[in-house]
């Protein structure tokens, strides 16, 4: 009877040793996943992001796991109790650790202007800013000129800007009172000469019927017939009721009107500039110093008033010219052409010229708009996951006005905010202001 008791005493003992070791175990194995997990620094959730752990939750973890090893007698609650309390301690480390990092939601980027951009490589070596001005293009442009002298009128309500059409009248020079080059006059011997060469021709073609009158005294007649005639109908048309009418010959605007309505004019004076729509030019002038870096021009960027930045195949422009001389001021004239520039002829812009570096080589370029000024340092915010961002100090070098080159902080590949920089700063000067401060832990 005493040996049934003590063989039934021993598998009790064993039961709970091998009870008390697989708690032990799993406890192990528990907090061992825990310790592996925090090596790591990051876990991707299944959208794609990640949330960063601090070293402080890997020493958690180990701290974890030397207290599953003295206390794994403890019952089931205080061990359930010991996780829940672990994990706020994690929780709380997390919400401190790594003040560079912004998270910023994917629903937040959704509501703004926001763009991530790679840094890439570039070619540009240096780049001149220099100012602009926007004027028509030649073939674009048109001068009315007084064709005789007179008292000169606007015909109706004539401004710069206003819409013009081919063959509406722009103004109505009077001679009336001019003893040369009165226009009344002039009309009267226009007319006159046309129907007396009308009459000749007419005569000498009834002779040349009779072979009295030569056939080359018959050409010269209808020649000055053709003559006369293509003179009195332009005069014709220009004239009316005894003054002389002057009109468009473009389809366009008036871009400057060069007299004032009523004031004198002589034959030949510039009256107004007509303009089409269609392209400009865009000329500047350089310093000499820069004639030779001009032979190695990559790209030019057009920055209009407003701060947009447009390249050459947005405007649909090209390089028109450079000078290879350098005029009266001492400065190399450089002219761009383009067909597609939002902005008005007589408007001042800025040209960013690129140059390209010698012998193909390379620099990491990003977006201009990626960059954050603090206190005269730049910041870009560099992409870690979908919705976290680094703040991260770069050190710029020249700007072509679209990209600026970053002598050091990013490398090429890595992904930068391009747009909405702004709104990131903002919210990590939001988060940087503690939820806790005042509270006791």
């Amino acid at each position: 009877m005493k040996k049934i008791f003590y063989y039934a005493l021993a598998a009790v003992a064993a039961i709970s040793i091998t009870a008390c070791a697989d708690s032990h175990r799993h406890s192990h194995d528990d907090n061992h996943l825990h310790s592996h997990e925090a090596e790591h620094n990051h876990v991707h959730n299944a959208d794609g992001s990640c949330a960063s752990h601090s070293h402080e939750e890997h020493s958690h973890s180990h701290e974890a796991h030397s207290h599953s090893h003295d206390a794994h007698g403890h019952s089931h609650a205080e061990h359930s109790h010991s996780h829940e309390a672990g994990a706020k301690e994690e929780a709380h480390a997390h919400s401190h650790g790594a003040a560079n990092v912004v998270t910023f939601s994917k629903e937040l980027q959704q509501k703004i202007d926001f763009a991530v951009e790679a840094a890439t490589a570039s070619s540009f070596n240096g780049a001149v800013k220099v100012a602009a001005r926007v004027v028509a293009a030649p073939e674009n442009e048109s001068t009315v000129v007084a064709t005789a002298a007179g008292r000169l009128h606007y015909v109706g309500n004539l401004v710069a800007g206003r819409a013009v059409s081919v063959k509406d009248a722009l103004f109505v020079i009077d001679g009336s009172g001019v003893t040369e080059n009165d226009a009344a006059v002039k009309y009267a011997a226009a007319e006159s000469k046309y129907m007396f060469a009308k009459a000749d021709y007419e005569r000498k073609l009834s002779l040349y019927g009779n072979n009295i009158v030569s056939q080359k005294d018959l050409q010269a007649a209808e020649a000055l017939l053709r003559e006369s005639e293509a003179h009195y109908n332009s005069m014709k048309q220009t004239f009316n009721n005894g003054n002389l009418l002057l009109k468009s010959d473009v389809d366009g605007f008036v871009a400057t009107l060069l007299v004032e309505n009523g004031e004198y004019v002589q034959a030949g004076t510039p009256l107004a500039v007509l303009q089409k729509e269609g392209g400009v030019n865009i000329e500047a002038e350089l310093p000499i110093r820069y004639a030779q870096s001009l032979r190695n021009i990559s790209s030019v960027n057009v920055e209009l008033a407003d701060g947009t930045v447009l390249s050459l195949d947005e405007i649909n422009g090209n390089v028109l010219a450079v000078g290879r001389a350098a005029n009266e001021c001492n400065m190399i004239p450089v002219t761009v052409t383009a067909k597609q520039l939002p902005a008005v002829v007589g408007s001042v812009v800025t040209m960013h010229m690129a140059m390209a570096l010698p012998h193909g080589g390379e620099c990491v370029a990003v977006p201009r708009t990626a960059l954050v000024e603090e206190m005269g340092n730049y910041f870009v915010f560099v992409q870690v996951c979908s919705e976290d961002f680094e703040k991260r100090e770069v050190k710029i070098g020249n700007t072509d006005g679209k990209y600026t080159q970053i002598l050091k902080g990013v490398h090429k590949g890595e992904k930068v905010v391009s747009k909405g920089a702004v709104s990131l700063k903002l919210s990590q000067s939001a988060g940087a202001l503690d939820p806790h401060a005042g509270h006791v832990h």
